[in-house]
């Protein structure tokens, strides 16, 4: 069956736990966002008792599991057991983790880089379905997990990525809700699809739903998908809205085989490359911060994002706007 591209937003949350809007307040916000789907992720709470569709925007059950060693998603079926919850060890997390697993759900680590709060645990050894690379708007914890995301790919560990805005509230002019934005490659929107294409890393993620798109694939393939490494083995890409200065980016595993820097906006390019090696490839959008974006994105990172007596991240220069989950070369 012909597949088309969703829309969706994995992190929210609503006046159940800490956010501001009340679940059907969000939900009509994400319509007005041209959201296709939705995951609403309280905190140790199931906001939404079962999926369901409004107005063709799907509706997914999930739950922020939340306690001082980590933030992890479950998604698609409920927690089966009642808060308080005993999340001292990962054991305690593995517990409600994996009895939502037996009955369909996936689960994705959160923001594990988080200068505020971060992953305590063990993350290579958490049983997770994906991780959440891209958390809220842009800001140096995301590279962080981008490069440890990177460098399990290269491990060869099959990991799909998502991001998610977390969203809680926006604050004056500052609009958070689908930034960053998921999109996935799925047959339809219902909840069984767009989480079968999840956790088959079928998407990209991008800086909200009205940015950049990334249509990647290698011959026949498209994202995760394998294919067959043979001599002559070629891909092609296509970003578009691609502004000036933003440089579009092919990898096969860690060396780089394609790069183009748009000097002007371009509606859309489109290019050709040739497969190295057996491994993945992957797509990215990156930009450079001018000094006065960095001096915005200290301030706010210093005022927001650290916790209090925590150390002050390093301040980037660049940040990624857009990325693709890879394709398998075997």
């Amino acid at each position: 069956m012909d597949r088309r591209w969703f829309k969706g937003d994995t992190h929210l949350h609503t006046t159940n736990s800490d956010g501001s809007l009340h679940q059907y307040e969000l939900i009509d916000y994400c319509k007005k966002k041209g959201l296709d789907w939705i995951i609403i992720t309280d905190h140790n709470f199931n906001t939404v008792e079962a999926s369901y569709s409004s107005d063709g925007l799907t509706v997914i059950q999930g739950q922020e599991i939340t306690g001082e060693n980590g933030h992890v998603n479950v998604w698609g079926a409920k927690v089966p057991f009642d808060p308080p919850y005993d999340l001292e060890t990962m054991d305690g997390y593995t517990k409600l983790t994996e009895a939502a697993q037996k009955d369909g759900a996936l689960v994705s680590v959160n923001h594990p880089f988080c200068s505020n709060c971060p992953f305590r645990m063990d993350l290579d050894a958490f049983p997770m379905d994906c991780v959440e690379v891209w958390n809220t708007v842009q800001h140096s914890d995301n590279t962080k997990c981008l490069k440890w995301w990177s460098e399990k790919l290269l491990e060869g560990r099959h990991l799909p990525a998502v991001g998610g805005s977390d969203f809680h509230r926006d604050y004056g002019p500052l609009k958070l809700l689908a930034s960053p934005t998921t999109i996935t490659h799925a047959v339809s929107n219902s909840p069984a699809d767009i989480l079968a294409t999840v956790k088959e890393g079928r998407s990209i993620v991008t800086n909200s739903p009205e940015s950049s798109m990334l249509f990647l694939t290698v011959g026949d393939a498209a994202l995760g998908d394998s294919i067959a490494f043979t001599d002559g083995l070629t891909g092609s890409i296509t970003a578009t809205k691609l502004h000036r200065g933003f440089t579009l980016k092919v990898y096969n595993n860690d060396k780089l085989i394609y790069s183009h820097k748009a000097s002007a906006y371009e509606k859309a390019h489109t290019a050709q490359f040739s497969i190295k090696e057996k491994g993945f490839v992957r797509a990215e959008i990156d930009y450079t911060l001018n000094t006065p974006a960095q001096k915005v994105l200290g301030f706010a990172e210093k005022t927001f994002l650290v916790a209090q007596g925590a150390p002050v991240p390093e301040t980037v220069d660049k940040l990624f706007w857009a990325f693709t989950n890879p394709i398998w070369i075997i």
